[in-house]
């Protein structure tokens, strides 16, 4: 980009920051942890908030004082940075303090947006987080390919978040069930808490369709997924077979939480008349997982061979998302389910494996936190009205505690509520989401 143009265009950018206001939207509960010369990155699929997640942290800086021409906020999707390269990117400090001179000796705020759109836009991070008085904040839509870069350039000079669609404590604020969330639950909260799953569970945790009507809330989560595609997938992989690509994210879409191999996609897309390699297939889910539209779960077992023959499991980023792509007319209830549960645990910071006991029987979760050393497996039901099924489902989830040596033992259900034999407890998904299994 010409020298001239660019500066002018960031002087542009930057006037239009400091002229309006920093918006103000539902808190969102993420800590933004900020460590001293480390950038902080928050990685999360497009439209999940993760700009105003930085708007956030702008806000309680200002709060604490710091005044706003101490921070700068550039996002580098912004159209007039379009053929912006790693060496305009000097420009981008340059300009700022040509502004505002006397900031040089004072620490300052840098908030960079989707700044993987940069190609070695790590060389340049490098040299910011080395730069005196400079705080760095990064956002980006692809989880490894900012990670590996990070990891490559930072070498352990970042800390890493990752920002998902609103959850449940979220979503009531949001809605005004409430102003902060009850810890004791009277039975008047106990009502609320069940009306709001309701709609949690039918609209999912997108902030921006949260007050659209159903058919508005389909269409913009439909055009998510189609950017995802396209500028995520299509685009970054330079991807030329677009129907063997949609075809596998239909199979996806249409399977949630259940096992789903690399052949039996194959096998589809072969009875479309549509071609494809399993290689080219993996590689495709690979991307999807990348811009966090999908999330796989693989088997859990010390096996190798055992864990790349067995097929993974892949639950979407938001059961809103689900409802808007999903092609069948039925949507099976226990698997959108199972997707929410899933989706809590991740957000809780816990690394997710399913596991098959001896016997053969699929137990959903064990849950793994890396940071308290310990383990969780969970089943999910949605009712215990088929008795026969429910007690299978718990037996499986005994026999792999047992084995495993795990005594935090969850099955989540829609409402049902119970205390069962062998340190199991039956707790309702608005209790789970609400991080209320012991109570």
């Amino acid at each position: 980009m010409e020298k001239t143009l660019l500066k002018n265009t960031l002087r542009e950018l930057y006037s239009d920051f400091y002229e309006d206001q920093i918006p103000e939207m539902t808190r969102r509960l993420t800590t933004i942890p900020e460590v001293p010369r480390s950038a902080t990155v928050v990685l999360g699929m497009r439209r999940t908030g993760k700009t105003f997640l930085l708007y956030q942290r702008m806000n309680e800086l200002l709060a604490s004082d710091v005044s706003k021409d101490r921070m700068l906020h550039v996002n580098f999707e912004d159209d007039r940075l379009l053929g912006m390269t790693v060496e305009d990117l000097r420009y981008v400090p340059d300009v700022y303090y040509q502004m505002f001179p006397e900031n040089r000796s004072r620490l300052c705020y840098f908030f960079l947006d989707e700044i993987q759109n940069i190609e070695h836009w790590e060389v340049f991070v490098r040299r910011m987080v080395d730069t005196p008085h400079v705080q760095v904040y990064l956002s980006g839509s692809s989880a490894k390919l900012l990670s590996r870069e990070v990891a490559t350039a930072m070498r352990g000079r970042s800390v890493e978040i990752e920002n998902f669609p609103l959850s449940f404590e979220e979503f009531l604020i949001h809605h005004n069930y409430f102003k902060t969330i009850p810890r004791n639950i009277s039975s008047a909260s106990r009502s609320k808490f069940q009306n709001a799953v309701e709609k949690f569970f039918a609209i999912g945790g997108m902030p921006a369709v949260q007050d659209v009507s159903p058919v508005v809330r389909a269409a913009i989560l439909q055009g998510y997924v189609n950017t995802v595609i396209y500028k995520d997938v299509i685009e970054r992989h330079e991807v030329a077979n677009t129907q063997a690509l949609k075809f596998t994210i239909q199979m996806v879409f249409n399977n949630p939480a259940r096992q789903l191999s690399v052949r039996k996609i194959a096998d589809y897309l072969k009875s479309q008349q549509v071609s494809a390699s399993r290689e080219t297939i993996s590689d495709y889910l690979d991307w999807l997982a990348d811009a966090y539209l999908l999330h796989k779960v693989s088997l859990c077992s010390d096996s190798a061979m055992k864990r790349r023959t067995n097929p993974d499991k892949y639950y979407l980023n938001d059961i809103g998302i689900v409802r808007a792509m999903r092609i069948k007319h039925a949507l099976d209830q226990g698997p959108l389910l199972e997707n929410l549960v899933y989706l809590q645990l991740r957000r809780q910071g816990f690394k997710v494996e399913y596991v098959i006991t001896s016997d053969g029987s699929e137990v959903d979760f064990i849950a793994f936190h890396p940071m308290r050393n310990d383990y969780k497996l969970l089943q999910v039901c949605f009712d215990m009205s088929d008795r026969k099924t429910f007690d299978r489902e718990v037996t499986a989830l005994r026999d792999a505690a047992d084995a495993l040596g795990v005594k935090d033992r969850c099955v989540v259900t829609w409402d049902d509520e119970d205390s069962l034999p062998g340190n199991v407890q039956v707790v309702p998904i608005w209790k789970f989401l609400l991080d209320r299994a012991a109570d």
